[in-house]
């Protein structure tokens, strides 16, 4: 039978319909992956790692959008990202402005309907703090035997009640939240019931993971307490590229000297006039180490530690190691920063 070519033409309609259907079964479900699990995407490694533990035993498939040793600071996000993003069961992110390049994609997406959970809405943060001025310095035995009473007094933190009020807005809290690992215990089951709710994950099994991954870091945090143990009083002064240890500074009575770029995001810049002041600091302290970031340029770390005779230790600070690494973990990332700092200034 000979087809007309309006027959024809018909057809070839219906065929290529037909295959449209076929390969739109054969993609990904939006926000589950091929055996049916959801996804769930986390803006920084640290933040996957501590998902991986909340939901443990293959609950879910956890994504990584700032790769291992990229700045969450610095980090942009690409169209594939933001359809990866958009296709989430939900997204944890760390808040408080960390992730800047981000701001106004992940509101995008939030908005298009991609449930968030802003890590920082759920810890107790502190003030950020730039370090002391150098002519402040010879207050400073006063003020850091005062240091063991500032932890309890973060517990009755005004600021952080006018979090609840206004948002995600904390004005001049530090986001680098996860240096403090009671902090982030506190917040798991917060973070295990956003994943209960929003991705629809067993809540047996996440209590379970809750609870042994919860003693797992109170575990950590005596074991960096017995690390930093040989350190003295007086030697417990830091001076860094940024200001990303403030929450390390404060759990385990450490002072923030002062950092190469002022403030607390990694992409401000520093003037010779800084430099000079933080050598004359390192002169007067005696401090013999400066802590530069992997994932950030030392350049001027090694300009300033030259020219006051210190050292330059490399810390990990907004990303964990690469993969197979002995920081490749939360548990390991805190462990491997502790000991450096110790060898540092030991």
């Amino acid at each position: 039978m000979i087809l007309s070519i309006k027959h024809m033409m018909r057809l070839t309609v219906l065929l290529v319909a037909a295959l449209a259907i076929v390969v739109a079964g054969c993609g990904n479900n939006d926000d589950t992956d091929s055996e049916g699990s959801p996804t769930i995407m986390a803006t920084t490694s640290i933040w996957a790692d501590v998902v991986t533990n909340v939901a443990c035993n293959g609950e879910a498939e956890i994504i990584t959008l700032i790769p291992p040793g990229g700045d969450p600071h610095a980090f942009q996000p690409s169209l594939q990202d933001r359809g990866r993003m958009e296709n989430a069961a939900m997204i944890v992110t760390n808040g408080l402005g960390l992730e800047e390049g981000l701001v106004d994609t992940l509101e995008a997406v939030e908005q298009a309907g991609t449930p968030m959970f802003h890590m920082t809405d759920h810890i107790e943060t502190i003030e950020f703090s730039s370090g002391m001025a150098i002519d402040d310095h010879d207050e400073h035995d006063d003020e850091h035997d005062e240091h063991d009473e500032h932890d309890d007094d973060h517990d009755e933190h005004d600021e952080h009640d006018e979090h609840d009020e206004h948002g995600h807005d904390h004005s001049g809290d530090d986001p680098h939240v996860w240096f403090d690992p009671i902090k982030v215990a506190d917040a798991l089951p917060h973070l295990s019931e956003a994943l209960i709710v929003q991705a629809g994950l067993d809540a047996n099994t996440l209590n379970t993971c809750v609870a042994e991954y919860r003693d797992d870091l109170i575990a950590l945090d005596a074991e960096i307490e017995e690390i930093l143990e040989p350190l003295d009083h007086e030697a417990r002064l830091l001076i860094t590229n940024h200001d990303a240890l403030g929450y390390f500074a404060n759990r385990y009575n450490f002072e923030v000297l002062g950092t190469v770029i002022p403030g607390y995001s990694s992409l401000g810049e520093t003037n010779p006039a800084r430099l000079q002041d933080l050598v004359a600091l390192i002169e007067q302290t005696g401090v013999s180490a400066i802590f530069a970031e992997s994932t950030h340029s030392s350049d001027d770390t090694e300009a300033l530690a030259q020219q006051a005779g210190a050292k330059v230790i490399t810390l990990d600070t907004g990303s964990l190691g690469p993969a197979g690494s002995i920081s490749d973990t939360y548990i390991g990332f805190m462990r491997t920063n502790a000991q450096k700092i110790v060898d540092g200034l030991g």
